[in-house]
Parts: C-alpha cells; sequence; structure tokens
C-alpha cells in the first residue's frame, strides 16, 4: 500500500511515535522536543504525507492543538489530489511548492518511455544481466538492507532517511510493495528498487545498488524501465520518481536529470507546516531567525533556510 498505510507508518516509529490523524485517514510522528521539558510536535510520514480526506485534516489539526502539540510540519504527496490554494488555509505559516516530482503517466507503452539516452542505457545493462520481480520481498531483507547500506555509506545519509532492519521489515511486507531486482550473468544481485503502490498510482520508494550497479550504463536504467512496464500491466496509471536529492531544489542535480529523463510531467510537492502553540513556539525559537520549520528544530541558525525534509528518493 501507500505512505498513509498504517503498517508504513508503524515501520517508522524509531523517529516518533505513529499517530492516525482519524478524520483525514493519515498519520504523524509526534516526537519529543529536545530540551523542552516534556513538549512535543509532529512531522509528516517520511518522505510524503498522504491522507483519504484533506477536507478531515482542519479537525484533526485541531485536536492535535488541544492535546499540546508545538507544531507540525508535513510534505504533501503531489498525488494526493488536493489543490494547492487549500494549503494556505490549512497551514498558514508555511505552505509552498518544495520539489517538483518526476511523474510517468502509464497510458502509453510503458516499453516506450524515457530519452533515447536512457533507454539506450537499459538495453545495454541487459545485455548482461536481468531484472526480476521478486515474488516474495520480505524473503530478501538481508540482501536488501546490505545494498542499502552501501547506498548510506557512499551518500553520508543521516536521520530518517537512513531507516533500519526493521523498518524495512516492515515495508517490504507491505500490500502492495513491488521489489525488483537486477541480476548478473554470474548471479550477482547488482542491484533493487523498492516501489509502493496503491490503486492506479504507485511511488519509488528507494533503491540501492552494488558496484556491478553502476557497470553496463547503469541497473537504474534497467529496473526504472522493468518497473514502469510492471505497474502498468497491474492497472497503475502514475508512477512517482520523486525528486533529486538533497534540501533544495536543483535542476542540475544528477538524480533529478535521471528522472527527468522517464517523466511525462511533473508537479510539485508542498512543504506545508502549522504552528499549534504560538507561546511555546515563540520560546523554543527564541534568539533564532531564518525560514526553517518549525524554527526551533533548525540545526545551524546561520545557515540558508532549509526543509525539515530531505526528499533522497
Amino acid at each position: 500500500m501507500s505512505y498513509a498505510h498504517a503498517q508504513y507508518a508503524q515501520s517508522l516509529a524509531d523517529f516518533g511515535a505513529p499517530r492516525h490523524l482519524p478524520r483525514c485517514g493519515g498519520w504523524v510522528l509526534e516526537r519529543a522536543i529536545p530540551g523542552a521539558g516534556g513538549l512535543r510536535d509532529a512531522a509528516g510520514s517520511y518522505p510524503l504525507f498522504r491522507c483519504a480526506d484533506w477536507s478531515g485534516l482542519a479537525d484533526d489539526l485541531a485536536e492535535l492543538r488541544r492535546d499540546g502539540l508545538v507544531s507540525l510540519v508535513l510534505v504533501a504527496d503531489p498525488l494526493g489530489g488536493t489543490p494547492p490554494a487549500g494549503f494556505g488555509t490549512l497551514f498558514p505559516d508555511l505552505a509552498r511548492p518544495w520539489k517538483e516530482h518526476c511523474l510517468v503517466d502509464l497510458d502509453r507503452d510503458p516499453a516506450r518511455l524515457g530519452t533515447d539516452h536512457h533507454r539506450r542505457n537499459a538495453r545495454r545493462f541487459l545485455r548482461h544481466a536481468r531484472v526480476e520481480v521478486c515474488g516474495e520481498p520480505a524473503a530478501l531483507l538481508d540482501t536488501w538492507c546490505g545494498l542499502y547500506a552501501e547506498l548510506v555509506r557512499r551518500h553520508r545519509i543521516a536521520g530518517i532517511a537512513r531507516f533500519s532492519r526493521a523498518a524495512f521489515a516492515a515495508q517490504l511486507a507491505l500490500p502492495g510493495a513491488l521489489l525488483l531486482r537486477a541480476v548478473t550473468a554470474a548471479g550477482e544481485t547488482a542491484g533493487m528498487q523498492l516501489w509502493l503502490a496503491e490503486g492506479d498510482v504507485a511511488w519509488h520508494h528507494l533503491s540501492g545498488y552494488a558496484p556491478a550497479g553502476y557497470r553496463w550504463g547503469g541497473a537504474s536504467y534497467a529496473l526504472v524501465q522493468a518497473a514502469l512496464v510492471h505497474l502498468a500491466a497491474r492497472g497503475v496509471r502514475t508512477a512517482d520518481l520523486g525528486a533529486g536529492a538533497g534540501l533544495d531544489a536543483d535542476a542540475a542535480d544528477g538524480l533529478h536529470a535521471f528522472k527527468a529523463g522517464w517523466a511525462t510531467r511533473t508537479a510539485p510537492a508542498w512543504l506545508c507546516g502549522a504552528v499549534l502553540d504560538r507561546s511555546a513556539y515563540a520560546e523554543l525559537g527564541a534568539g533564532r531567525t531564518g525560514a526553517f520549520f518549525p524554527l526551533y528544530r533548525d540545526p545551524s541558525p546561520a545557515r540558508e533556510p532549509e526543509a525539515l525534509h530531505a526528499d533522497r528518493r
């Protein structure tokens, strides 16, 4: 299923207490604020907040406010179906487009999607390897964790985006989880991709690669192509490949360029924040300046404004 699934929220319990928002159907992580005498705030499920009914979120925010939470920050799912005009009302303190997500409409032959360069690299890789859909993703937990650990090391990933073995165990067991594996002619796992799907939409969640995954044009090309073909056959109409790496949008980013090469269109993920207890927020942020939200969690107030969430997919 998707980022709104209870099991997905529970997979992030190392970073906060999962809390269901019953009226909108989404999940947030309730967190203690360090050094704040028991005060708490909340963040949307990482990397995207998805819910069933945005019209119910106002009442959920009111309940968070009554329960004494200081603030809420989230990144809204671009496939959530909510007009951005509604975000300003729900989130008067922060509501702005953040990153452009690369979307792929699967109403055409998925085997012909992508630039000539991308399809050529997929063919080149497939001369040396094959891509298979893993029938039992949970059975490959060790292999997946090993590949992702290499990604963490290579890119120095920190925080919630590191995930954990327990988190991956829950995510690989999600209904609708799609795990693909690139295997070389010698039987070596070169790379894997994990997708989540719900109804007619899907999200590229994470990828991991062994050294062999960077040869022969790159396993990533063949894996994405195979995923799009498989998702289309499952009835998925729109696939979200995510955005570029880092905290800020950068059209020159290599990851963004890779995803844009598959995209048929883009849509923004909105960064949204609400102050729920203004007195506590002002006290916690005293002496700090900047656009980081929530301000009291800014690790370095002297730096340029950043967002709390870093979409590293």
